[in-house]
């Protein structure tokens, strides 16, 4: 009821809002809808095909868990991912990895993948928004596996506890080795092209093009500006044929997009991910002759580093060290020896698996065997036992935009839980109540990680429970694994020489 003519007109003028707003939303849809028609009108008048596929954002730990997937692939656990999906390119006849499984498991139209093979003469086109305004976001290009004569897809299966694969790996993986690694640096929110300007890349229409030639990329960049897109919305994302093996034989590398969203800490993007998002497959219909293709060449990769180091506050990171060990003297202490993940490139040139690394952070984990992505460490995590992580907070002393450490189960590759740099800040003050410069100890942290009812009092601690998806089951060994996303400067991830590596310290009772 309305008590007063004063609350009436503002009950007024909030409907009116609400209805100039959905009525903008409406005209807005249906212009997107009318660039989209043109865009796949024009093509189909060039002589193209296009196919449209699916933008979806997958519950990744719990398809993880179900053997949906054959790995988590070292998820972030602050992350949300967008995955695209594809239809087999006309006239394919090769089945692309783990279609069968995605046909069964997530429903899509058969023998449709989120990694697929890529004639050179094609382009793959995403249209849609970024994301609102998070910590970061990034699309980036990879190769996802290549042929490997001989390979048994059951060695390479780590949807796993033990050492047997519980769900048969599919015939379309059969001698192929998933190196998941990235073909060049990643769009972020820093690099991308937005109407605009850069200085504000969130809620901004953007197409990404993926293409391997430069007359495909030019002819499908000049259908896009027909039909409406800005020229400065579009990114280029390269897939240069000197670096991927592209075509539609068993033989020829597969590849895909991924995107990454993570959000502000308390903030929820999920609404973001049913926002409207296509992407296309554009294929000629007659095919374009080898030497009539002009190549695009292996993409520059932005420098890391800035010369600037850490390095000042490494007499304080040592002081917390044997603060912690100080703490937990009733417990036996062993330091775990720390490695860094190789880039893409290296893993191409390698054959190994780069767990679709990202050239926006460095990674940092306890050292494993490169090649077979095993512990060379105790990595067990019973009850009674804990790690402590410290080190530095990168975002504090600007080598980062933010950082993070994932507690990740070494099997399955899943990593359930997360502390994020906000939750380091102050952690330093339980183990260091003096001898550290107070503008020195929010720069540092130190950060427990126990199984269940593990912490205690008002240590800086996060639990881990048994369960897969919310949890590391007991017969998995346990990875810290720590991300330094973007340095401020250089818009890229920072230099390993320029940052102290986070530190691991394992504590177990002394009994055992």
């Amino acid at each position: 009821m309305f008590t007063n003519v004063g609350s009436w007109k503002l009950t007024l003028a909030a409907v009116l809002a609400v209805l100039f707003v959905a009525g903008v939303a409406q005209t807005q849809a249906a212009a997107d809808k009318g660039k989209l028609g043109a865009f796949q009108k024009k093509l189909n008048q060039k002589g193209f095909t296009v196919q449209e596929g699916s933008v979806d954002f997958p519950e990744i730990l719990g398809m993880c868990c179900r053997c949906e997937l054959p790995s988590c692939y070292g998820n972030n656990a602050s992350s949300t991912y967008g995955l695209f999906a594809l239809p087999p390119a006309p006239g394919q006849s090769t089945v692309n990895p783990y279609a069968e499984w995605f046909t069964e498991d997530e429903n899509l139209p058969e023998d449709w993948s989120y990694w697929w093979r890529m004639r050179s003469d094609e382009a793959v086109v995403f249209i849609g928004p970024t994301p609102p305004k998070v910590s970061y976001f990034g699309f980036t290009a990879y190769v996802y596996d290549r042929f490997v004569p001989g390979l048994d897809p059951e060695s390479e299966c780590q949807c796993q506890t033990g050492k047997t694969c519980p769900r048969p790996q599919p015939a379309s993986v059969f001698e192929r080795y998933p190196v998941y690694s990235s073909l060049g640096d990643t769009l972020n929110q820093m690099t991308i092209n937005v109407p605009g300007g850069r200085h504000d890349p969130y809620d901004k229409n953007v197409v990404i093009l993926m293409a391997a030639d430069r007359n495909i990329a030019r002819a499908v960049r000049h259908e896009l500006i027909a039909a409406g897109y800005p020229a400065n919305s579009i990114n280029l994302l390269p897939v240069s044929p000197s670096i991927a093996r592209l075509g539609l034989d068993s033989k020829d590398d597969t590849v895909s997009l991924l995107m990454r969203v993570a959000p502000i800490p308390g903030t929820d993007v999920t609404p973001y991910h049913d926002v409207p998002k296509s992407i296309f497959r554009i294929t000629p219909n007659k095919p374009v002759p080898a030497d009539a293709l002009a190549p695009i060449a292996p993409p520059d990769l932005s420098p890391r580093g800035t010369g600037e180091t850490e390095l000042a506050l490494l007499p304080a990171v040592d002081a917390l060290g044997q603060a912690v060990i100080a703490k937990y003297s009733d417990y036996s202490v062993t330091p775990i020896k720390m490695a860094s993940l190789p880039e893409g490139y290296n893993c191409l040139e390698n054959t190994q698996n780069c767990l679709a690394d990202n050239r926006d952070t460095i990674y940092v984990s306890p050292a494993y065997n490169i090649i077979e992505l095993t512990p060379l460490q105790n990595l067990t995590l019973k009850e009674g036992e804990f790690y402590v992580a410290y080190g530095v907070i990168h975002p504090k002393v600007n080598k980062a935009t933010y950082s993070n450490i994932s507690v990740m189960g070494w099997g399955r590759k899943a990593a359930p839980v997360m502390v994020n740099h906000q939750e380091m800040v102050g952690s330093a003050r339980y183990y260091l109540d003096s001898g550290v410069d107070p503008e020195t100890i929010d720069k540092i942290y130190a950060f427990k990680i126990a199984r269940s009812y593990g912490c205690v009092d008002s240590e800086p601690c996060k639990e881990v429970g048994f369960e897969c998806g919310i949890g590391i089951p007991s017969d998995e060994d346990v990875a810290l694994v720590f991300r330094a996303y973007v340095e401020p400067s250089t818009a890229v991830g920072p230099a390993l020489g320029e940052v102290i590596l986070d530190r691991i310290l394992k504590f177990a009772p002394k009994s055992q």
